[in-house]
C-alpha cells in the first residue's frame, strides 16, 4: 500500500513505512519479494513481485527481468559489455533481460529529455 511517497511493507514481525525513492530495487523469489534500501538491511515481504510492480511504476520503476524490479533514479551506468547490466548507486549490478533492453532504453532515453527541459 502506498501513502504520500511512501510503501507499507508488512513483514512477519513489523510493519515498515519505507521512502519510495530509498528503494533500490526489489528481488522475486517465488511468493516472496525483497526490498534492498539505501542504508538499510533488506526487508523480504510475503507478496509477489508483480503486485509491487503495478503500485511502483508510476513513481519509476521498471521490471528489467522476471526478477527484478529496478528504481530508475538509483542507476548509475549500463554495462553493455557483461550482458547489459544495470550498475546501481550502491555499485548492485542487476540484470536485464534481452526483451526488456530496448524498452528500458526508450524509458531512459525520455527521461533524459524531460530532465534537459525542465
Amino acid at each position: 500500500m502506498l501513502t504520500n511517497r511512501k510503501l507499507v511493507l508488512n513483514t512477519i514481525d513489523s510493519i515498515h513505512l519505507i521512502q519510495i525513492e530509498n528503494i533500490l530495487f526489489c528481488k522475486s523469489n517465488n511468493s516472496y519479494t525483497t526490498f534492498y534500501l539505501t542504508n538499510q538491511e533488506p526487508i523480504v515481504v510475503s507478496r509477489n513481485i508483480k503486485e509491487f510492480e503495478t503500485e511502483l511504476i508510476r513513481y519509476r520503476f521498471f521490471r528489467t527481468h522476471q526478477s527484478y524490479l529496478v528504481n530508475l533514479m538509483h542507476i548509475s551506468k549500463i554495462d553493455k559489455s557483461d550482458g547489459f547490466k544495470l550498475i546501481l548507486s550502491d555499485n548492485t549490478r542487476i540484470p536485464t533481460s534481452t526483451r526488456k533492453k530496448k524498452t528500458l532504453l526508450q524509458i531512459l532515453q525520455n527521461n533524459q529529455q524531460f530532465q534537459n527541459e525542465s
